[in-house]
C-alpha cells in the first residue's frame, strides 16, 4: 500500500519543519509532491527525509548531502534488471548507509512507486554551492564548496598570497 501522508505529518513523523521540507523540495533534495494544500508524500519523501538526517548527523554539508542523493538515484534508474534487486526504497536506503553498493530496484515487487517517483520528478540541473571570498575590496576569490582537504589548505595559502599582494605598497 502507498503511504500518501500530509506535508504535517510528514514533518511530524520526521522531526523536521514544513520550512524544513519546502527548502529541501526548493534545492532538490527532496522531489516536489506537487502545489497547494492537497499535496501529499509518500514513502520515498519519507526515506530521503530519513537519509537526509542521517547524513547531517555525520555532518556533511547539504551540497555533499545533494550530490550523493543524485548519484544513488542515478544508479537506480539506469540499473533495473526485471525481478532482481530489492523491494522497496527503504531497503535502498538502509544498503547505501550500511557502504553496501546500492542495489537495483524491483519494479515487480512494488518498489514501481518509488521508481516511478523518482523518474517522474523534473530533472534537477546539477546544483553546486559557491563562497565568495573579497581579497580586496575590489578583487573576490570565487571557490566551490565543500573542498577536500588538501584542496582547502592550498585554497587558503592562495588567499593569503593575495591579500599579501593587494595590502603592499604601491
Amino acid at each position: 500500500m502507498a503511504v500518501e501522508i500530509t506535508l504535517a505529518e510528514l514533518c511530524s513523523r520526521t522531526g523536521v519543519t514544513v520550512r524544513t521540507v519546502r527548502y529541501y523540495v526548493q534545492q532538490g533534495l527532496l522531489p516536489s509532491p506537487g502545489t497547494g494544500p492537497h499535496a501529499r508524500y509518500g514513502q520515498v519523501h519519507l526515506d530521503r527525509l530519513q537519509l537526509i538526517r542521517r547524513l547531517q548527523r555525520e555532518h556533511l554539508p547539504l551540497a555533499e548531502i545533494r550530490r550523493r542523493i543524485e548519484a544513488g538515484l542515478v544508479e537506480v534508474l539506469t540499473s533495473q534488471p526485471a525481478g532482481a534487486g530489492i523491494s522497496s526504497a527503504a531497503e535502498y536506503v538502509k544498503a547505501v548507509l550500511a557502504g553496501l553498493p546500492p542495489p537495483p530496484f524491483s519494479t515487480s515487487s512494488g518498489a514501481g512507486a518509488a521508481t516511478s517517483a523518482a523518474t517522474s520528478a523534473a530533472p534537477t540541473a546539477k546544483r553546486e554551492t559557491w563562497e565568495r571570498i573579497a581579497v580586496s575590496a575590489d578583487v573576490e576569490l570565487h571557490v566551490r564548496r565543500p573542498q577536500a582537504r588538501l584542496d582547502q589548505r592550498r585554497i587558503d595559502r592562495l588567499i593569503e598570497a593575495a591579500q599579501r599582494i593587494w595590502s603592499e605598497p604601491d
